[in-house]
């Protein structure tokens, strides 16, 4: 049988393109400069500080504004007063400048760059070698947003939506997530019980708005234990991926896609969906038509259950799989025979699309479709 680890559509692709690469920069301890004494200048040694650099302004006295003076006097920065130029360089991890002018703008960057320094001219993203973007705090979880200049407005929009979506406990509980990553990491070898461990962690976190106490600690440890004398067991999910449109899948069958070791699909299956995917899951094509090696009966179902006794975790995607699907019916009782623990998440039918849901008001059978809640409500 002939596999490939991707969609048919473009061999190469994993992710879509990105307009910048987004990155977390460690500046602990690190030397930073900005020159200019402005209230935005002010704002990005502030953000610099927070991040336990060791920052360094340079500006002429009379350019000093009042956020950077109370910046000095709490001790967060240090203020030369004087103004920037080339020799101020050398040592420096990070450059921010606050130009008045093109001129200035463009010497700014010159010196930096010669200087093997990072900088950002503020407001001229021609001088650009990065961009900050619109910050989410709940350290050490920290989410930036950026539209990539073309429109900051939205993504201070973006960031007071997620706000109200990530409770201020979530900072306890990723505190927590770093004390124990080095007990989860003695205890559970990389693979499913490590990820059953962050899944139980996730499930934890997300189902209270206290923060941790000591009595979640131990029952997140215990949880370790239980998981490390745990028989390490894989399982297949037979997911309907609905008609090549992400929006359309059910939110069950997204945190499936997330957790899967292993994911099997056919051509029905558009990229768009694949791309809801754990990026670490490997991706192989079976039944593609047009292969030379067409799929025989049963082969399929040897390799999902082959995988699932080796400890996998297996999914397989295909649009045909609803709620009505007699094949569907007839894989889960051929793994079931085959000793394999197997789950269904039925997709939208195409020719269900558009049609009023079935009125279950009143009567003692509900729908037969079970694929309410699509992606598209929660995005």
């Amino acid at each position: 049988m002939r596999t490939r680890s991707s969609p048919p559509s473009d061999g190469s692709r994993r992710i879509e393109p990105l307009a910048k690469l987004p990155l977390f920069w460690d500046l602990q301890a690190k030397r930073a400069l900005v020159a200019g004494g402005s209230d935005a200048a002010a704002w990005k040694a502030e953000l610099l500080a927070a991040c336990g650099a060791e920052v360094e302004v340079h500006a002429p006295q009379h350019t000093i504004g009042e956020a950077m003076n109370a910046l000095a006097t709490a001790g967060k920065i240090v203020i030369f007063h004087q103004p920037w130029h080339i020799g101020i360089f050398n040592g420096a991890a990070i450059a921010i400048g606050d130009c008045e002018t093109e001129e200035e703008a463009r010497a700014f960057a010159c010196a930096a760059r010669a200087a093997g320094v990072p900088y950002n001219v503020i407001d001229k993203p021609a001088y650009c070698q990065f961009q900050f973007g619109s910050i989410v705090n709940r350290s050490p979880v920290i989410l930036s947003i950026s539209t990539d200049g073309a429109a900051p407005i939205l993504a201070q929009a973006i960031r007071r939506r997620v706000e109200t979506l990530l409770p201020p406990s979530l900072k306890g509980w990723a505190a927590l997530a770093q004390a124990l990553r080095n007990v989860v990491n003695d205890r559970l070898e990389p693979g499913p019980r490590r990820r059953a461990f962050w899944e139980r962690f996730v499930d934890r976190t997300f189902s209270s708005m206290r923060a941790p106490n000591d009595g979640d600690r131990n029952g997140l440890l215990s949880d370790i234990e239980a998981l490390y004398h745990l028989p390490q067991a894989g399982s297949v999910t037979l997911v309907g991926s609905g008609p090549r449109d992400a929006e359309m899948l059910t939110l069950k069958a997204v945190r499936s896609l997330q957790a899967a070791d292993i994911i099997l699909f056919d051509e029905s299956v558009s990229f768009d969906v694949l791309e809801l995917a754990r990026r670490e899951a490997k991706r192989m094509m079976v039944g593609a038509a047009g292969d030379d090696d067409t799929r025989r009966p049963g082969e399929t179902l040897e390799l999902m259950a082959g995988l699932a006794r080796a400890g996998k975790r297996v999914v397989f995607l295909r649009a045909c799989h609803t709620a009505a699907s007699d094949e569907a019916s007839s894989d889960i009782s051929a793994l079931r025979q085959r000793g394999v623990p197997v789950d269904y998440i039925p997709g939208i039918a195409e020719a269900d699309i558009g049609r009023p849901p079935p009125r279950s008001f009143g009567s003692n059978h509900p729908p037969r479709n079970t694929s309410a809640g699509a992606l598209s409500n929660t995005r």
